[in-house]
């Protein structure tokens, strides 16, 4: 099996919360990153809770250097995201 995978539910988004074997006591952290389009990018933060993250979140946005084209929130992690250019 590949490292990847959840070796539960075998699936291969490490960040996922849909694993029958998911406990709503595990921790969650909020991760903030940046960078282009599928070319990786740097973690910004790692927060307790999404409302911690709200203020950071928006900072980073703002210093896109593109206008924003897009913004949007996963319906399956409530992941949020901003989009602008390339990055």
């Amino acid at each position: 099996m590949a490292a990847d995978r959840c070796p539960h539910c075998l699936h291969q988004d490490s960040h996922h919360v849909q694993c029958s074997r998911f406990s709503q006591t595990s921790p969650i952290v909020w991760v903030l990153s940046k960078g282009e389009d599928h070319e990786g990018g740097d973690v910004l933060g790692v927060f307790a809770s999404k409302g911690v993250a709200r203020g950071p979140f928006a900072e980073a946005a703002r210093s896109i250097p593109f206008d924003l084209d897009s913004a949007w929130q996963d319906d399956d992690t409530g992941a949020v995201h901003a989009h602008g250019g390339c990055d």
